[in-house]
């Protein structure tokens, strides 16, 4: 599992805000683990449920799986793009783009949908329900 700083630290590197011989200043972290947070919630919030729990600290470990990490480092670049207002490489956007797309077919996958087959009924139709009745 990789460290927070570490991500943060790579997705400032996909928009060039620092080389990659630099760290960032310790107000870029704090600005990159907020967004990481907040971008993280969101996707909790959407049912991409990788167990995440907020982070605070540049040394704390990832919690996620592995294989959420380039997703969320190349998503995580997408959602600092505008606080640095920097331009994003197509490329970098479209690893974003995949890397979301991956993690929400993963999800579905593990979770598939169960959908209830209603058939009409005689009867009146229950708004509240959505179902026929008697």
């Amino acid at each position: 599992m990789a460290k927070v700083g570490r991500i943060v630290t790579r997705a400032l590197r996909l928009l060039r805000v620092v080389d990659a011989t630099e760290t960032p200043q310790a107000e870029d972290m704090t600005t990159g683990i907020e967004s990481l947070n907040d971008m993280m919630a969101r996707w909790e919030a959407d049912g991409i449920s990788l167990g995440w729990s907020s982070v605070s600290v540049p040394d704390e470990e990832l919690p996620s799986p592995v294989e959420a990490e380039e997703a969320i480092r190349f998503n995580l670049a997408v959602a600092l793009r505008p606080e640095y207002g920097v331009p994003i490489d197509p490329d970098v956007f479209q690893r974003a783009e995949d890397g979301l797309s991956a993690l929400r077919r993963d999800t579905l996958t593990s979770n598939p949908l169960h959908l209830r087959t209603r058939q009409p009924r005689a009867g009146r139709y229950n708004i509240k329900t959505d179902e026929y009745g008697c």
